[in-house]
């Protein structure tokens, strides 16, 4: 998958959409810049004069993300985010070897001050915010020593599934701003086919996403399957 191709749909709801973002690509950016929404508003614009990317991936991040064509499909998708109704499925490749005894990850993370960038913080922090995934095993290289994982984020927090990886020495590959500059992330990216000074790909994807559709209220699950992912481990 490129960049440089049209943004694939991957469930038409009529009043909304779930296209699949591609690492690399900004899922919005300042008017005149390259970004998903940008890419769709010329896509879709004999459909619908409105757009609203109603949540966001990390540029590095591939995988499904929701779109609303009309104002009060947005509210609502909006609604179902505050109140954790929609469901999140990663599909990762972390370093080492995953050995969770407890498979749900807790944190209290915050911004850092003017960096595009996320840390750990005490509970009492006045900027913390909870974190909480939920973790599962695939499998396990050991050759390559790197481990294959499913993340069911239950928060949405700034990076939480890079930082939360990376705070247990398990960072994601080709993750730069939190894993190490090492031999391991090289070895990751020349055995993906990719550059291993590049950095707008890691190997997090967003695998799938659930929720409730606005007008009928059925619950509504789109998968985005992530090949690449799963060959490397």
């Amino acid at each position: 998958m490129t960049i440089d191709s049209a943004i694939k749909v991957l469930w038409d709801g009529e009043s909304m959409l779930a296209v699949e973002k591609p690492a690399g690509l900004s899922t919005q950016s300042p008017p005149g810049a390259d970004s998903l929404e940008s890419r769709l508003r010329t896509q879709l614009s004999d459909r619908s004069d409105y757009l609203a990317v109603v949540h966001r991936l990390d540029r590095p991040v591939s995988g499904v993300v929701l779109i609303a064509l009309r104002k009060r499909v947005a509210k609502l998708l909006s609604e179902q985010f505050a109140t954790r109704k929609v469901d999140k499925q990663y599909l990762a490749v972390v370093a080492g070897k995953i050995e969770p005894v407890d498979p749900l990850w807790t944190d209290y993370l915050r911004k850092v001050p003017d960096q595009p960038r996320a840390e750990r913080a005490t509970k009492n922090d006045p900027e913390a915010k909870f974190a909480e995934t939920r973790v599962e095993v695939v499998r396990y290289c050991r050759e390559r020593d790197r481990t294959l994982v499913r993340l069911f984020p239950h928060t949405g927090r700034m990076h939480q599934l890079r930082i939360q990886s990376a705070l247990r020495g398990h960072p994601i590959l080709g993750d730069w701003l939190y894993g190490e500059n090492s031999s391991e992330n090289a070895v990751a990216w020349a055995s993906a086919g990719l550059r291993s000074s590049n950095p707008t790909r890691i190997m997090l994807h967003a695998e799938s996403i659930a929720f409730h559709h606005p007008k009928s209220g059925v619950r509504v699950t789109v998968g985005c399957p992530a090949d690449e992912l799963q060959q490397i481990v």
